[in-house]
């Protein structure tokens, strides 16, 4: 500038110059900004791609854990090929997560170890299925001490998983959070520039244009999901008449061909009963019982299908310690034939339809009842207490801020294996033939189905010979 430059040219040189060094300054932030958010935003994708990764290695892992129970349990092939075929993609599921983290040596030492337990939990399977294949079954095979080392393998495995997924939770926090940081300084800068430059208002009018451009895209998807949605709650509803309308056939003209069918059995019976030869008279019982078991089992499908569709005038405070006296007294001679001794605690007041708790009752002090040691008298307990929050946390389904309690439901029956605990629960599920103990194998199934609907879980423990136990959770009465 020359000493007798104008003051006003000199200003405006100066502004120029300093709008100019903004300008590059604030260019360069802005570049480095766009860089540290292609950085985090690649770091974030990482992060969720090795949580990924680990999530299907733990489906992977439960889908072995589960042919591997469903091979044992009904010796079918197809099974044993899903197994092998879990262990291939856990192995190269495994692969894919090594290489991922091979930057993070806490992530290697994780997957290694968890390597080393998939491994050793993959050489007793295969003993099993060695021991299976040659003998037919796991007689002699399985004891206590094995059944604890698999239940704590498992619980290895999958506490690895739990802390693969935790490192990986806090990096994506971290790269998450300073992805957020960046992004939102970013406007603060763009819109500082603009002030003194019009490139940089044009710079800010395209990227106001390119997020309106990605809302009216996200506009639209939210749009088709919605519709999606709709139609989905419609199929939904289809469904629900369907089954409306099945529950309608099976209490109706179902058993109408069935009341038919036992009435001409009994008129045979009682006119031509002397004239039957060979083995007529046991094909007219087998006709007259297998007709009552049908009754039967459409009766009990019925009962299922209509388990939880309680009115809302029906829904009240119910005293559980009413129910099970009144329920006693209903098997009152159950009781007396089996030479039964029943034990009941004080319990709570829960929420709900005293139908339905009778009937969830009703069902496991009968089935307490039926499936008893024969040479010893029943012992059935019922108490309560309240739920502690450890128990609580593992099921997903219960809210943490709410308290529960904790009914049981113990007996010195036959028991069963503890590898059937969930599948008692399936509808027409039954561990013994009908033969040694009548029913359809729905009971506990509607039982199930009464307590999910209240808010609440079940779930039995038992060992052959040592009797059952079933945990009933359900829901304080709110105040």
């Amino acid at each position: 500038m020359t000493k007798n430059e104008n003051p006003s040219i000199r200003q405006v040189k100066i502004y120029s110059i300093v709008t100019l060094i903004l300008i590059v300054v604030g260019s360069a932030i802005s570049y480095w900004t766009a860089g540290r958010i292609e950085f985090y935003t690649n770091a974030v994708m990482h992060t969720s791609n090795v949580l990924q990764r680990a999530g299907e290695l733990y489906s992977s892992i439960i889908e072995r854990e589960t042919n591997i129970r469903g091979y044992v349990i009904t010796g079918n092939e197809e099974f044993l090929t899903n197994y092998r075929q879990s262990n291939i993609d856990a192995d190269l599921l495994l692969t894919q997560l090594q290489n991922l983290t091979v930057d993070n040596g806490v992530q290697q030492n994780n997957i290694e170890e968890l390597r080393g337990l998939i491994n050793t939990r993959v050489r007793t399977f295969e003993a099993t299925i060695d021991y299976i294949e040659e003998h037919g079954d796991l007689d002699g095979f399985l004891d206590p001490s094995k059944a604890s080392n698999a239940l704590s393998g498992y619980i290895m495995i999958k506490n690895v998983v739990l802390r693969i997924n935790e490192v990986e939770n806090n990096l994506f926090q971290e790269r998450n959070q300073s992805l957020i940081n960046n992004i939102n300084a970013l406007p603060f800068i763009v819109g500082l520039i603009s002030i003194f430059s019009i490139t940089i208002g044009l710079v800010t009018f395209f990227s106001i244009y390119q997020y309106n451009k990605a809302q009216v895209a996200a506009d639209s998807d939210r749009t088709l999901f919605q519709e999606k949605l709709k139609d989905q709650i419609s199929l939904l509803d289809h469904s629900n008449k369907e089954l409306e309308q099945f529950a309608y056939v099976a209490s109706h003209d179902l058993q109408e061909p069935l009341r038919k069918i036992t009435a001409f059995s009994d008129l045979l019976k009682e006119q031509f009963a002397d004239k039957l030869e060979g083995d007529g008279e046991l094909y007219l019982n087998r006709i007259t019982a297998a007709s009552t078991r049908m009754r039967r089992l459409i009766t009990d499908l019925l009962e299922y299908s209509r388990a939880g569709k309680i009115e809302n005038d029906q829904i009240k405070e119910v005293e559980l310690s009413k129910v099970i006296t009144e329920i006693l007294e209903d098997v009152e001679v159950a009781i007396q034939d089996k030479s039964a001794k029943i034990t009941v605690g004080k319990l709570p007041d829960v929420y709900g339809a005293e139908t339905e708790y009778r009937q969830v009752f009703q069902n496991l002090i009968s089935n307490s009842i039926k499936f008893s040691k024969p040479d010893t008298n029943p012992e059935i307990s019922i108490t309560a207490q309240e739920a502690s929050t450890e128990l609580v946390k593992k099921f997903p389904t219960l809210d943490l801020e709410e308290k529960y309690h904790l009914i049981k439901v113990s007996d010195n029956g036959i028991g069963f294996n503890k590898e059937y605990s969930d599948r008692i629960f399936s509808i027409f599920q039954r561990l013994h033939g009908k033969n040694e103990y009548e029913g359809t194998g729905i009971g506990l199934s509607i039982t199930r189905k009464i307590i999910e609907k209240n808010g609440g879980v079940i779930f039995a423990e038992s060992s052959p010979s040592n009797g059952s136990t079933f945990y009933i959770i359900l829901p304080f009465i709110s105040t």
